[in-house]
């Protein structure tokens, strides 16, 4: 019997226009109704997911959520932190000169959740209009080498970010976990960081077992939780690495509740309904 199910939001629960559909909503209020945890998984910081998390009603004492791409685990109602981890100032610092040398913006997040950046660019607007956070225009080189950070981001147009990514040093890669969570955001967390470390720190701290976990997704910072979780559920519209590392791929899109359909195939046990 499937507990723990964690969910990610852009192109997972959300439609394309970033609305929740009203059957992806039904089946998780009557999945929480039968004990399961239903989480959501996100790189998002907490301002940018509890716009979401209210109105699926996961903001109780007995709710969690998976913030930084798995870098933080929270419980919603107490605000207690379940699981983090965290990259140096230090490590900031070097991030920074590769943004120099690759030409792009940075952003970074302080373990506190306060996003810092050495100038203010049309990114940083995105940013926090998006995820309600405030701005600190801060120079890197101010920043204390023993600071802890949950995720520092080479920030650019979509184009560059390809570029980037085809371009980092080798010693990077071997250092930090980079995940691209959106098409301007490259993120650079503490090595072996992703949502399936913190799927499994939830699972443990729940004192669940191992087959009692299912995760959805479709992007690349999503392969982590679908590979770490019992039932991995790709979402008809995710990334080839996702469909190829799934044990299930809905029939249906994120546009007509694919994540509807696979709790109510795993976790409710019912048939499903037509998407809306």
């Amino acid at each position: 019997m499937i507990k723990l199910v964690t969910i990610d939001l852009d192109g997972t629960l959300l439609k394309d226009n970033k609305e929740i559909p009203k059957l992806n909503i039904d089946a998780i209020k009557e999945a929480k109704e039968k004990g399961c945890k239903i989480v959501i998984a996100t790189g998002r910081p907490y301002n940018g997911a509890i716009k979401v998390l209210k109105p699926l009603g996961l903001t109780t004492n007995d709710d969690y959520v998976i913030l930084y791409n798995g870098a933080k685990v929270i419980n919603v109602g107490t605000g207690e932190v379940i699981y983090t981890s965290t990259i140096k100032g230090s490590d900031c610092k070097e991030l920074y000169k590769e943004s120099i040398f690759q030409g792009t913006n940075i952003h970074a997040f302080y373990k506190n959740e306060a996003l810092i950046t050495p100038k203010f660019n049309c990114y940083t607007d995105i940013e926090c209009t998006i995820n309600r956070v405030d701005l600190n225009i801060k120079s890197f080189n101010d920043i204390n080498d023993d600071d802890d950070f949950l995720k520092c981001m080479l920030v650019s147009e979509g184009q560059n970010i390809n570029r980037v990514i085809n371009n980092i040093p080798s010693n990077l890669k071997e250092k930090y976990s980079i995940v691209r969570s959106s098409v301007i955001y490259l993120e650079f967390l503490k090595k072996n960081t992703d949502k399936g470390e913190a799927l499994i720190a939830l699972k443990n701290y729940l004192k669940l077992k191992d087959d009692e976990t299912m995760a959805i997704g479709d992007a690349g910072n999503d392969l982590g939780m679908i590979k770490k979780a019992h039932i991995g559920v790709a979402v008809k519209n995710a990334f080839p690495e996702i469909l190829s590392n799934a044990d299930v791929i809905t029939p249906v899109t994120n546009n007509e509740a694919a994540v509807a359909w696979a709790i109510n195939k795993y976790v409710l046990e019912k048939e499903n309904e037509e998407a809306n």
